[in-house]
């Protein structure tokens, strides 16, 4: 039966069915080489991510299929892994900043540790070097882990260093302040006089002090403690004894040392008085003092119209029913202002004897006269015709 669009009545074939367009990811076609198929007709042309037959070739490049995709083998094999998150980068691409700079602080601090004084602050810089230097090694993100062990190195050198200049340092600053140091403010001291000066030796030239009295007794609140009083003087008018040592030791009727008190005055022209207690008596008995000082050989020279001296007036006594206060002025002819001016009150009895003794403070002494009240309490009510005197030392 013919077909009435078929004028001639000869068959014709259909036609054929329209080709689908290629994905957007697909590549061009195969260059190069007939892929498995292409040999025959009709055969699909091959397209990149299709399996080849036999594996995929070596040396194949990658392409990516779509935008976002991991990349793939042009001729299949799939897709290659992404790369591990947090994975270190190969040593040869780690950064060497920390090492470096830990380095240098090293090396600075090493440096600073060899000048005198200055090795004070390079611990500082030492520290932060090897702070540094260890972060850079601990961390495996960090690179150049010699120059870090080189750093640490470095930095433990550099304390040790500087604890041995440290020490020379404060030797060098002993030995100029022992030079320069200064007697006491308000003690003019002349150098000790020279084989051609005609005073001669200090040792000659100056006497030795003079012990002129001393007392002692219990005190009345504690009969295991018991107060002492030593009243010395200074002959040489030109010589002072500076920061003298004063040791009183109590002795009982057997010759044994009780105990012993120790005082550091500076020693003036004319007469001084120390006072103090003994605590370590017992239920022994003092029979007697033995006072030590120190001898001529440590007078030190100082012209009387430069040293300056104490001027001690208006000592007053005030009794109530339990004890007795005394107070005076104290001022000076010094060059400078006094501080800690030390005032001893000693109180004797109509016949002589010494009472008892006790002391106060006057914090500052003015230099040009001005006159500084002072006060002494004694804890015991002393008979009404009881007399005071007061000295005054540095």
């Amino acid at each position: 039966m013919s077909d009435s669009r078929d004028p001639d009545g000869i068959g014709e074939p259909p036609p054929e069915a329209p080709v689908p367009p290629l994905p957007p990811y697909a590549a061009a076609p195969h260059q190069g080489g007939a892929l498995p198929g292409d040999g025959y007709p009709g055969a699909v042309p091959g397209y990149p991510g299709a399996a080849a037959a036999g594996g995929v070739p070596a040396g194949a490049p990658l392409v990516q299929p779509y935008p976002g995709a991991p990349p793939a083998a042009a001729y299949g094999g799939g897709y290659l892994p992404p790369p591990v998150a947090g994975a270190a980068p190969p040593p040869g691409s780690r950064p060497k900043t920390l090492a470096i700079i830990g380095l240098v602080l090293a090396l600075i601090g090493l440096v600073m540790a060899f000048v005198p004084f200055v090795t004070w602050f390079s611990g500082f810089v030492l520290l932060a070097g090897f702070v540094v230097a260890l972060i850079a090694l601990i961390k495996k993100t960090q690179g150049a882990k010699g120059l870090s062990i080189a750093a640490l190195v470095i930095s433990v050198v550099g304390w040790i260093v500087s604890v041995v200049m440290s020490i020379a340092s404060f030797a060098i600053l002993a030995d100029a302040t022992t030079e320069t140091i200064d007697p006491g403010p308000g003690i003019a001291v002349t150098e000790p006089p020279g084989d051609d000066d005609p005073a001669g030796d200090p040792a000659t030239a100056a006497e030795d002090l003079v012990f002129v009295e001393s007392a002692f007794g219990r005190t009345s609140y504690d009969p295991t403690t018991w107060w002492y009083v030593v009243i010395l003087e200074n002959p040489n008018a030109d010589y002072v004894f500076d920061f003298a040592g004063i040791d009183v030791e109590a002795l009982g009727a057997d010759g044994t040392i009780l105990d012993t008190s120790s005082d550091y005055p500076t020693i003036l022209s004319g007469r001084t008085a120390i006072t103090g207690i003994f605590t370590a008596v017992g239920q022994a008995e003092i029979t007697q003092l033995d006072v030590r000082g120190p001898v001529a050989a440590e007078a030190i020279a100082s012209p009387f119209d430069e040293t300056g001296s104490f001027i001690i007036e208006g000592v007053t006594p005030m009794s109530d029913d339990f004890s007795t206060t005394v107070t005076g002025t104290v001022s000076g002819t010094f060059e400078t202002e006094q501080e800690f001016v030390s005032i001893v009150v000693v109180a004797r009895a109509p016949d002589g004897r010494i009472l008892g003794a006790e002391y106060g403070y006057v914090e500052r002494l003015p230099s040009d006269g001005t006159k500084v009240q002072f006060e002494a309490l004694f804890y015991d009510l002393l008979p009404s015709d009881t007399t005071f005197e007061a000295f005054a030392s540095l």
